[in-house]
């Protein structure tokens, strides 16, 4: 897809993902030369402190909580710990610190198996890395860093600039957590005790081993790019990172790894950007052929219930003008009549490539069936390790479904055609990325030697893009199997090393030096929320609204809504509601409800439950019935084009009653609950 749209339409005004844009999630890491997939699975069972920020493995990333995390927590690990880490090092049971605004499972269930040695911390909505900069200051004013590592590892110039912005040397240091306290709602007592668990050294050259694993609670946060930012450069400070144990990470909780020809969109602001918002510049009436890959934008975009409004309006606009008089019944005449539609109505020409008819695909006008996992030989790596593998096909596509690179090459070597018969023979050259593409592994050794030249010595990783596999093939992954092999992939003596863990010589700048940033001052919300805080507006939308995942459902649910299984366990989109706040709307668990505000509205399901705050709703993020996203702004972090998916304002109704069919296969037993 890349070497189509980058190489050869180079297209500007593209968007991945669930985004808005084509961006990174992760710029405020990567721009500090920390790649956001530097440890390993093994640094949880390592870890003195594990802290979850934004993050829920147990439900999200399952198997990494349970057979990692938590045997770490019960000092089921200490064995381990004794044999990797130093000579008289302290080595005890971990400890667990989940900031949060929610009471999530992971905390639940790690608070029965480690009582005593888990700490919470629930900030005000958008203001984690004004804490996260708190709990640095604490670092700094207690002396739980290394100056000497500072200074060998680190940007001087640019600390002086973090000391100054992010950590605010220049306020006294009981007036800055004062103002810290009042804007995160986190106690002073509570910011110095995650610090000591963070970053306090266990006795004389025995630095802590803090693990950091955030994920979309930090990722869809407001000002996405100072969030990652200072989380990121908390534990720098703490040198928890590039040893045993450490790292500062996203969690994941489903494959990646790709790879792609330069995008010819901008960075972040900092290098070119922020990238155009296509959502805007679609719904604003601009662009007319609109091309949807593997997604579903009616369910997963932000402010998306006047999203799914302009894209049927301007894709019905085009249906209705090619249907007034008959559409023709040659395919060069349909061309002529879907542009000239195009131009007489400003409609939208819709093209959605996909397994299945997705919400977004039933306003398109051109299906292209891709193939699905199993039907196609496939790698990809986890999070938690970088582990390259092989999924090998065990199953041919239904009909005339293809893979998403063959379907790619085809379009490319048509427009290739096209070009030559105008003798445009430049242009014709770019589009035939794929002429030699015959199977799977044609397209992913293609893609491993585009990656720079990687035999080099295990000092110089960090300067290797993550995903780097050059010189890995079938026949390797084959032979290795489930174990597979961390990236960054090196060549040594003509065979492939894997990383485990990066970061432990240099950073990935390319002075090898960690690049330090002064975020933000905190200027409270941004005009899209803060409208909700004022005047009439306040008393109309009483409610913070929260959002997120369940366990059950796999993403927008675009496969477990064929699954009985799924849609019986969670029939609707649901919220958490605390019990004062149900008692008061007169709710109960099991009803439904209707939550709106400004921008859109959706019924969900009840659950009454402590997770959440009073004040506080959290409501699922994706269901084939309905998504929380119709209530999320269109506000967009100015840094990165990385929308907020995690704090609005609502209100809510009751609607009716628990319905007799949809309790015959629902619990509401109160969630997060273990005793």
């Amino acid at each position: 897809m890349g070497s189509l749209f980058f190489k050869g339409f180079s297209v500007k005004h593209i968007s991945i993902h669930n985004r808005p844009a084509y961006n990174s999630e992760v710029w405020g890491s990567r721009e500090r030369g920390v790649h956001e997939l530097n440890y390993d699975a093994s640094d949880a069972r390592l870890a003195d402190t594990i802290v979850l920020w934004g993050a829920n493995p147990y439900e999200t990333a399952s198997v990494f909580y349970t057979e990692h995390m938590l045997p770490n927590l019960q000092g089921a690990t200490l064995s381990e710990k004794q044999r990797s880490l130093l000579r008289g090092e302290p080595a005890e049971a971990g400890y667990l610190i989940v900031v949060d605004p929610r009471r999530s499972s992971s905390l639940t269930v790690a608070e029965n198996a480690a009582s005593g040695r888990t700490l919470h911390l629930q900030p005000n909505l958008g203001t984690d890395y004004i804490l996260a900069n708190a709990i640095a200051r604490v670092i700094w004013e207690r002396g739980y860093y290394d100056s000497g590592y500072l200074q060998r590892r680190t940007d001087l110039t640019k600390l002086e600039e973090y000391k100054a912005k992010s950590l605010k040397l220049g306020t006294p240091y009981a007036e800055f957590m004062a103002q810290v306290s009042t804007i995160t709602g986190v106690s002073r007592a509570d910011i110095e005790r995650a610090a000591d668990w963070i970053a306090k050294p266990k006795g004389p050259g025995f630095p802590r081993r803090t693990l950091t694993i955030y994920e979309k609670g930090i990722i869809w946060n407001m000002k996405n790019y100072d969030q990652v930012a200072a989380i990121v450069q908390m534990n720098v400070l703490g040198q928890n990172i590039g040893r045993a144990g450490t790292g500062v990470g996203r969690q994941g909780g489903h494959q990646e790894g790709y790879v792609r020809p330069p995008s010819p969109t901008p960075g972040s602001i900092f290098n070119g950007g922020p990238p155009v918002n296509v959502d805007k510049f679609i719904t604003g009436g601009n662009g007319k052929l609109y091309w949807v890959i593997g997604t579903n934008p009616y369910l997963s975009t932000p402010n998306n219930q006047f999203y799914r409004k302009r894209i049927h309006e301007r894709t019905t606009a085009l249906s209705n003008y090619l249907g007034a008089s008959g559409e023709p019944g040659t395919t060069g005449a349909l061309v002529s009549k879907i542009l000239e539609g195009l131009e007489q109505t400003n409609g939208l020409f819709l093209v959605v490539q996909d397994l299945y008819l997705t919400h977004t695909a039933q306003d398109a006008h051109l299906v292209l069936p891709a193939s699905a996992w199993g039907e196609a030989n496939q790698t990809s790596i986890n999070c938690n390790s970088r582990l390259l593998r092989l999924y090998e096909k065990f199953m041919d596509p239904p009909g005339e479904a293809k893979q998403d690179w063959e379907i790619c090459k085809l379009v490319g070597l048509k427009m290739a055609e096209l070009y030559r018969a105008e003798g445009k023979e430049e242009e014709a050259r770019r589009f035939e990325f794929g002429k030699n593409w015959r199977t799977d592994e044609d397209v992913f050794l293609d893609g491993g030697n585009s990656f720079p030249n990687n035999a080099i010595p295990a000092s110089e990783e960090a300067t290797l893009p993550a995903e780097c596999y050059k010189g890995v093939t079938y026949a390797f992954l084959r032979q290795v199997g489930q174990q597979g092999i961390r990236t960054p992939v090196r060549m040594e003596n003509g065979k492939p090393v894997g990383t485990l863990r990066r970061y432990s010589q240099r950073f990935g700048t390319q002075d090898g030096k960690f690049s330090w940033y002064g975020t933000d001052d905190w200027e409270g919300y941004p005009a899209e929320v803060a409208k909700y805080l004022e005047g009439d507006l306040a008393q109309q939308y009483p409610f913070w609204m929260t959002t997120g995942r369940a366990q059950t459902l796999w993403q927008t649910m675009y496969n477990d809504r064929f699954l009985p299984e799924k849609t019986s366990q969670v029939p609707l989109p649901y919220i958490e509601l605390h019990p004062q706040d149900a008692q008061r709307i007169g709710l109960k668990s099991g009803d439904l409800a209707e939550v709106w505000n400004e921008e859109g509205n959706g019924t969900f399901m009840v659950y009454v439950t402590d997770a959440v705050k009073p004040g506080l709703i959290f409501a699922l993020q994706y269901h084939d019935k309905g998504t929380s996203n119709s209530m999320t702004s269109g506000y967009t972090d100015a840094k990165t084009t990385i929308p907020w998916y995690k704090g609005t304002r609502v209100n809510l109704r009751r609607l009716a009653g628990a319905l007799p069919d949809l309790m015959m296969s629902t619990s509401v037993l109160q969630q997060n609950k273990f005793d």
